[in-house]
């Protein structure tokens, strides 16, 4: 008798499952992801503090906060708006859309490979990893299968 092995979660994917995350902006230059951490860490569990190198349509750097055990999602905004980092006051919004889960890869003679999404349901169908072009399928030529 085979048994299906569930594939292990770490703490990182159970965190992520509990945890919602915060936008945040206006803050200074010089400010660091251990100062955004220890500023928001009063209003609540602080896991994760991302800044990345890019900035925002605006120009201005920002910041995603992720928060775990929280009661009070729009109570957690507007207390992360009354932070004061020197002369700049921080901007908070609850992100639009969260990050998605990685698929699990399969293994294939010790080799791992990426599940193919089919997207046969939009009317486009992959073969080796690619879409057809959006002219093939507008003038409904055959597909490269």
């Amino acid at each position: 008798e085979i048994k299906k092995r569930r594939p292990v979660k770490s703490n990182e994917d159970y965190a992520q499952t509990i945890s919602h995350s915060i936008f945040v902006t206006n803050f200074p230059d010089s400010v660091t992801s251990r100062d955004l951490w220890k500023e928001c860490n009063v209003y609540g569990m602080v896991v994760d503090v991302f800044i990345p190198q890019k900035k925002s349509q605006a120009g201005k750097r920002f910041a995603l906060v992720r928060f775990i055990k929280v009661f009070n999602l729009d109570r957690l905004v507007k207390n992360l708006c009354t932070i004061w980092i020197g002369r700049h006051h921080l901007f908070s919004n609850q992100v639009c859309f969260e990050r998605p889960h990685k698929p699990l890869s399969t293994s294939l003679n010790g080799k791992f490979k990426n599940p193919v999404k089919d997207n046969s349901s939009s009317g486009m169908r992959q073969s080796n990893g690619f879409a057809d072009s959006y002219a093939n399928v507008v003038n409904g030529a055959p597909s490269s299968v």
